[in-house]
Parts: C-alpha cells; structure tokens; sequence
C-alpha cells in the first residue's frame, strides 16, 4: 500500500485525492481545511468557480476537459455537492473570428457558434455546455466524502520547507500547496505570482453562464442555480491598493448590465440585493501549471499553479497526478 500525503486542502489537494488509487493510504494536511471560516489565507473559499474553456498547453486543455466530464457527471449524479449544470455564452474580443479557431472546436461535446455576433458587439460568439461550482457548499461536502473513504485530514501549522512534512513517513508527497510554493525553503518558484481578485454575489435568478474576454477586460458571470449570481471580475496585482467595495460593485454591476441588460436591467447597484462581496488572493504561475515530479528528492509530485482557477482543472489535474504517483511503485 503506498501512503502518500497531500500537502493542501483546497480544491486541487482534494481533487487529487479523489483520483489516488483506491489502494493508497491518504493523507491531507493543511493549516487551513474546509468549513473553516472563510480566510484570506487560501484560494478556494473565494473562487467563482465556473467551467470555462480557457484553454493553454495541451496539458492544461486536457485536465480542464476532463474536469468538466468528472464535474458533469457530479452534478447529475450528486445534485447535493454544490455543482450545477450551465450553458455557457462565451464571447470573443481578442481576434479570434471564427470557431474552427478555437481549441475546443471539435474537442468540447456541444460547443456551436452563435449567429450574428455582431448583435452582440464582438466578432465570435460560442455557446457550450458547462458547470458552476458553489465552493461554500461543495468543499464540505468533497471533504466529508473524502472521509467516508478513509481519506484522513489532519491540521497543521505553517510549514517553511517541504522537510518539515517527512514525519509523516509517507512513500510519496504531493505538493499542492498553492501560494506557499513561492516561499517553501526548497521550492521557491519564482514563476508563482499573486493577484488579489474581486468579484460580489447578487441576488438573481439568472441561471446560466456568461463570459466576455478580450479587450482589456474579462467580465463573467455564473448563475449558481439558487437564487443567486456571481459577477466578476477584477484582478489586480497583490500589491496593488485595496478596492472599496463601492468601486467594485460600480464596475460590475455596469458590466453585468452591458452584457445582460434583460438579467440585470439596472446599472446601478443599490437596485440589487448584493449578498458578499467575494475578495480573495489567487495564487498562479506563469506561463504553466507545474504538475510534476521533483527530480531532485524523488517522491515528490508538484501540483500547483493553476492559471485563473483550480476548478477548472480540478479532477483532470487529480487524473493527471494518480498517474505520476502510481508511476512511484514501478521506480
């Protein structure tokens, strides 16, 4: 039986976890874990959370298809985790005029170019089934699956170097740490960047998807299915000046309004009722994900960095990593 240990909690620790050979002993620690209160100190709590076809290397196309196959089929399957189907518009500024132009032409189930785009202000228009994720509910209920397979949790404190994590006496590490990769005293990736992302939760029973990216800006908005909506979104460096909420909520709601006038008939945001506005870090490495093994100490498995979102990787990521740790029993 192989033990390994996850280092991290959040989305792309459990996710991972899920995809582990049912032979493994696993084991999960973090300093924070789900239905803790919501922290700035971690990612996941704060994510939007919504299946886009981002696209990337062809590593990262393929872990963001095979996240929404595993998250499709959650969603049917489990209509108590938090995730729900969606049908996502998502349009193009960015050049792009044609869909045969995309890299999910032909690859993603469903996906049609929209008539007239021009209707729409932009030269392409896709439509494509999707999901959306409620991370408040969905990481409790991922953790308390996780247990009832024996997959154990276990609180830590802050950890300065990968070492440290050694008594747990594992055959395997996987990192997947997230932001602290930027500061572990035998990571140090320089390659991880920080921004600080804003995004507020309305009261709405819009219940599809909507994305427009290009042109300076990445506007979304996902419908959770509940009587709820988030829209987004601003990113800005971690160092850059705290937003007032009053700016962000002037900014998106405009937005919301532009691009869904008949969902969201006002511009203004005191016609709305705005339940959060969601502030949280996200860490990213830049150009790619790091999913690999440590080719210095062995039986480590790097995983992190997902560039706007673990979610939308997630499952595929976990795919991705079982396969390089079942590869450990063979070394």
């Amino acid at each position: 039986m192989t033990k390994v240990t996850i280092f991290g909690a959040g989305i792309t620790g459990m996710a991972i976890a899920t995809q582990l050979p049912r032979d493994c002993d696993v084991t999960i620690v973090a300093r924070d874990l789900p239905g803790d209160s919501p922290s700035q100190d971690w990612a996941s709590p704060w994510a939007c959370a919504g299946w886009v076809a981002l696209g990337g290397s062809p590593l990262e196309e393929k872990m963001q298809l095979d996240a929404l196959a595993y998250l499709t089929r959650l969603a049917v399957s489990h209509p108590d985790s938090g995730v729900v189907l969606s049908h996502l518009t998502d349009l193009h500024d960015n050049g792009t005029e044609r869909a045969e132009d995309l890299w999910s032409f032909g690859r993603l189930p469903g996906l049609t170019a929209i008539p007239e785009p021009a209707s729409l202000g932009t030269k392409l228009a896709v439509r494509y089934p999707s999901v959306v994720v409620n991370p408040s509910v969905f990481l409790p209920w991922l953790h308390a699956r996780l247990e009832q397979t024996g997959v154990r949790f276990e609180r830590i404190g802050t950890v300065t170097a990968l070492a440290e994590l050694d008594r747990f006496g594992h055959d395997v590490l996987v990192n997947a740490s997230g932001l602290a990769s930027l500061t572990l005293a035998d990571v140090r990736d320089e390659h991880v960047v920080v921004d600080r992302t804003y995004t507020v939760l309305v009261k709405s029973e819009y219940k599809e998807s909507f994305v427009r990216r290009g042109g300076g800006q990445y506007t979304y908005i996902f419908g959770r299915g509940d009587g709820t909506a988030v829209v987004g979104g601003i990113s800005l460096p971690v160092d850059h000046p705290v937003l007032a909420s009053d700016e962000i909520r002037k900014d998106l709601i405009q937005r919301a309004h532009d691009n869904l006038s008949d969902d969201f008939p006002s511009a203004d945001p005191k016609d709305y009722e705005i339940l959060e506005d969601l502030a949280g870090l996200r860490p990213l490495r830049l150009p790619n994900v790091r999913i690999e093994k440590d080719l210095v100490r062995g039986n480590i498995v790097h995983a992190y960095g997902t560039t706007i979102g673990g979610y939308m990787s997630s499952f595929g990521l976990g795919r991705e990593v079982a396969r390089m740790v079942g590869e450990f029993a063979f070394e």
